[in-house]
Order: structure tokens, then sequence, then C-alpha cells
């Protein structure tokens, strides 16, 4: 049985409304986490509400709109899991008109939908399937077949950061290994020598300019960025590594999708024994093209969990991209994603359209703008979706078990019975997402804090108090839980959740 499964059976069993004592001890106990500095020198809201009854236990500020950062991805995935639905899944796939003899005559198609899983791995096994269907050359060009998205390929918000970190990755229907690419730099043995440079996947799209030098005196440093350079890209690296350091990797988005998409399938294709003849270049699937082969992805409900465990920003927005695509007709676009969400949040939700401001999915940077109370009713809403909530739940991270939380609340009341999404910018930090109080019931809770002048490590330390607080409450004395937090639960004979 899972975690979430299990809450809400024990949720079932309550007919009697909390202890006003056990409310009031709550509450109490919250309210001194908000004078820690961390908080009070802030602008914090916080809901927090029973599941069982809907009551909210404890808000404060509850209504004001705040920049939520990646909590953000809550109302993304929420969406794209009530859309599409968890079975959902992407295609990606080569045409071609292939003879008896092997050749494809003319160009060899890539198409897809913007599938944010495609790594390399799958481009190999989409190559591989090519191969023993038959194809053994390509004597055209490799055309690539971007245009199920459009517009740009950069979010909104993402122009306040200039960085080519991986983070920053573009959008694209297709899309390799996140649009991004490794840089390993590794020293030479002799010093003096230059550092050998790699980029992972290899393909001609990206070439190396610069040198970085071994030295036997002093200390590393090294820059390594990617810049445009035509239809593709150049990585610049320049600096120096002492000889006996070990080797350093750098991740590094890249310029152009389409196309470096293309060149990593010529590469495969190559090494799994298919000539091509021709170049990568942009272009459409000419009508009647017969289908050689096709990799799809993984349920989207996994990838969902990936998502907001890891808190993948370029996942989130492909996800967006795609969703606004099947509510409103290809291409995707992010006016579509946008009308997508704001249907789900004014329809399923019940939200005001002007209460809230979406401008783009995955939280990065500081243009979004909800309530804590808003979140929660997100978060209750799915909840209460016999399909879906138990996958909604299941792609939170784990308090002291799994994803951006794995490091945060161990050895507290909190570790392994609260899930929540986090989220952290200069001027945010969020936590949203659902507990097992020590009654037994699921609560689920928002706290967004925005303007914090400490460091972020306190402010965390606050929010973890926050789930703890909640972990431990024993809101109806008469249900005390047998839930204890951590593994060793499993001395109740009751079977827990993997974090």
């Amino acid at each position: 049985m899972t975690l979430f499964a299990l809450c809400l059976v024990h949720t079932l069993a309550f007919a009697t409304p909390p202890s006003s004592e056990a409310v009031a001890e709550l509450r109490a106990g919250l309210d001194a986490v908000f004078t820690r500095p961390a908080l009070a020198n802030s602008r914090v809201g916080i809901c927090v509400r029973s599941l069982t009854d809907a009551a909210d236990l404890y808000v404060r500020d509850a209504d004001t709109t705040l920049i939520p950062a990646s909590n953000m991805k809550i109302v993304t995935t929420a969406t794209a899991l009530h859309l599409l639905g968890p079975d959902y899944r992407f295609e990606t796939s080569v045409f071609g008109a292939l003879d008896a003899g092997g050749i494809v005559r003319g160009d060899l198609t890539l198409l897809g939908d913007g599938d944010p899983t495609l790594v390399p791995e799958r481009v190999w096994y989409l190559a591989n399937r090519a191969f023993y269907a038959g194809v053994r050359e390509v004597s055209g060009d490799i055309v690539v077949d971007d245009t199920y998205f459009e517009g740009s390929r950069v979010a909104n918000g993402f122009e306040q950061d200039h960085s080519t970190s991986a983070y920053m990755a573009l959008t694209g229907a297709l899309s390799v290994g996140f649009n991004v690419v490794l840089v390993h730099v590794s020293a030479s043995p002799i010093n003096g020598g230059a550092a050998r440079v790699l980029v992972d996947p290899a393909s001609d799209y990206a070439a190396v300019e610069g040198t970085v030098t071994t030295v036997s005196r002093g200390r590393t440093y090294l820059n390594v960025d990617v810049v445009p350079y035509n239809e593709r890209s150049k990585v610049r690296i320049s600096g120096r590594m002492h000889v006996g350091d070990p080797p350093r990797s750098y991740w590094r988005r890249i310029d152009n999708p389409p196309i470096f998409a293309g060149e990593v399938l010529r590469t495969i294709l190559k090494q799994v024994g298919i000539k091509v003849r021709g170049k990568v270049k942009n272009g459409t699937l000419a009508v009647g093209t017969p289908r050689l082969a096709t990799v799809t992805s993984v349920r989207l409900a996994e990838i969902v969990t990936d998502l907001n465990k890891n808190s993948n920003n370029f996942t989130a927005q492909q996800i967006a991209l795609a969703f606004g695509a099947k509510r409103f007709g290809a291409p995707g676009t992010w006016d579509k994603a946008q009308a997508t969400i704001e249907e789900f949040l004014t329809n399923e939700i019940g939200l005001a359209r002007d209460s809230y401001a979406v401008r783009n999915a995955s939280g990065l940077h500081d243009v979004n703008r909800m309530s804590p109370r808003q979140i929660v009713r997100v978060l209750d809403y799915m909840s209460k979706q016999a399909g879906l909530a138990p996958e909604f739940a299941t792609s939170l991270a784990v308090a002291g078990g799994s994803g951006t939380l794995a490091d945060r609340m161990r050895n507290t009341e909190a570790a392994h019975l609260l899930r929540a999404k986090t989220g952290t910018l200069s001027s945010a930090s969020a936590l949203s997402g659902y507990v097992t109080t020590k009654s037994g019931e699921t609560v689920a809770f928002s706290i967004i804090v925005n303007d914090y002048r400490t460091p972020i490590a306190e402010v965390w330390t606050a929010q973890d108090r926050i789930g703890a607080l909640l972990a431990g409450a024993l809101l109806r004395p008469g249900a005390a839980s047998s839930l204890a937090s951590g593994p060793e639960a499993n001395a109740t004979g009751v079977e827990m959740a993997a974090p």
C-alpha cells in the first residue's frame, strides 16, 4: 500500500472534528516559528488545510499573492495529469522511402511531439529500430521537423538571466538530452600539456574552441561556455587545470534544439551501421512518407515524478507546450499553454482569472504570482481525483527520502510522512504538499516566503520546523495513528512505501 493511499484509509475513519485544544497548540507552535528572523523579516504566507473536513487549521496572509518559485510546477503537473492523463506518452519517429536494397531514397525525416525524456540512449534505440527495419543507407539529408511547437524557445522571465547553465535549457518539439551537453575536462599527465576536452553526446553539433593548460602549481580555474555559431554551437573553454586534479564536467545548454537532435541522430545512425550521405537541416515531413521506426516515452506519470522530485524546468515547459497543443491544436505555443492552465484553475479549482498570474510553467524567475491558499486548493482538488491522486502525490519529493527533500527533515517527525514540492529563487522560497499528522490524517499545506534577508538555509530550517510541527500534531487524540516517522514504522506491520 502506498503512503498516500494509507493516508486516505486513515482519513476516512475520522468522524469527529479535531480537538480545539490540539488545534490551539498547533497554532501556537506555528506562531512561534514566525518569530524567527528568517520569517519575521520576510513576506510570508501560509495555509494549512485538513483534507478530512476541508477546514483550515492555520492561515497567515494566506490570500496574499506571492512569487511561488518552483511551486508553480504543482499547477503545471496537476494540469498535465488532468488533461492528458497519467498514461499519456510522447512519440518520436523517423520517416523515409526505403527501397529493397536498404537505401532510403531521399531524406530521412525526424518528427517529434515534444518528448522531454528523449535522451541519447533512446535516440540509439530509435536508430537501432531503423536498422532492423532494413535501413542501411540514407541517400539524402536528415530533415528535422520541429513544427509541433512554435514561438520563442525561451520561457517568459528567462530574459532576466543570460546563463548558459542547464537550468536555462531551451524548448523544442525535438529535444535530445534536455537540450544540454556535458563538457568533460581531464588534465594532461604532462605539465604544460593541453587538457583533454570531450563533449557528450558526441556529434558534429558543437565544436570545441580554446585550450586548457595543465599545470603543476596553482589551483584549477576553468571557464566553460556554449555560444551560438551559425546554426550550431561552439564550446568555448579556457583556463588551467592542476595535473593531479580529477576530471571535471559541466552541463551547458545548446542553442538550436532541432539541429542538435538531428546531429545526434546522424552520429548514432552511423554507429549502428547506417550510412548518411547528406547533412542535417530543418524541414517538414512530406505527406505520405512511410514511417520506419518509433520510440515512445514512459508514462506521463513517471515524467511528472522526475519533474517534481528534481524540479526540472525544461520538462515543465515541454509538458506545458504539449498540453497546450492537445487542448487547442498544434502547434503548441506558450499562449495556448497559459490558456490551458488558466482554464484548469478557473473551471476545476474555481479561481478567478484575475487573482493570480501564470507567465511560465516552471516557476523560474519572478514572473508568476499565486497565494498559499490557491496552491492548497490545487492540492486539495488533486487529492480527491481517484485516478490521479496517487500519481500526483507520488511525484512529490519525500522529506528525508527522495528528490529535493532528501536531505531535509531527517530525524524529525516529518521524515517519510511529508511529500512536497520545493521552490527556491534568490528572492523566494516555497514548500507545498501533503503531510500525515500523528493522528493519521492528511493535511495539505503551502508556505511561500518572499524577500527574505537571511541565508536560504535559515528559511529552509523554518519551513522544516513547520513540517515537523504538522507531522507531530495529535489533532484527534482518540485517533492516534500507528504511523511513526521513518522506516522503522514497519514495526506496526503496515507496509510503507519506499521513498
